[in-house]
């Protein structure tokens, strides 16, 4: 642990987490607890009653058993629409984890990117041995993957204008290879 880590009791993780979990009541659980208004079965309107946005779900969970509701009753009433259960809070490591496997997927399309750019230039090069300066120069244009497709597209009409469909689709073939990795 590095220095400036704060230890946190568990007991107060315990809270936080807590914190995260408090059931609210909704507009239609306090229409139905509206004096004169006997809708809910007894319990269930107790355990209604009891949801103050300071107990936690495990909390109400425990006196909702004590109330003969079983160990469902926080969720019979959020299915029932009377409560909203807040979503945890996401952890902001599982996001900094996300972010760091998409940052290296992104680096990982770059690179073979360019790898197959640079397979497919040489490639062009003896394909058309001298008459290639001008796709050359476009490769440099090539920066995303549709744009390296289309001057693919263009040294195939190239290498079929010089030689054959065959020499052309062999490029492709092998392009296409090298962009699989």
């Amino acid at each position: 642990m590095g220095h400036g880590a704060v230890i946190k009791p568990a007991w107060l993780v315990r809270k936080i987490q807590g914190a995260m979990q408090v059931p609210r009541k909704t507009d239609l659980a306090k229409q139905l607890l509206a004096p004169g208004q006997r809708q809910l079965a007894p319990a269930l309107r107790a355990l209604l009653i009891i949801v103050d946005g300071k107990r936690d779900a495990a909390e109400l969970r425990r006196l909702g058993h004590g109330l003969g509701l079983g160990e469902n009753s926080v969720q019979l009433l959020a299915e029932k629409g009377l409560i909203e259960l807040p979503t945890p809070l996401e952890d902001p490591r599982s996001r900094e984890r996300a972010l760091q496997v998409q940052q290296a997927q992104q680096a990982k399309a770059a690179r073979r990117l360019v790898n197959a750019k640079f397979f497919a230039l040489d490639l062009v090069t003896r394909m058309l041995a001298g008459r290639e300066a001008d796709l050359r120069n476009r490769a440099r244009e090539a920066d995303t993957h549709s744009r390296f497709m289309e001057w693919v597209d263009l040294c195939c009409e190239r290498i079929e204008e010089h030689s054959d469909a065959d020499r052309a689709a062999m490029f492709r073939e092998r392009v296409d290879g090298a962009m699989r990795g």
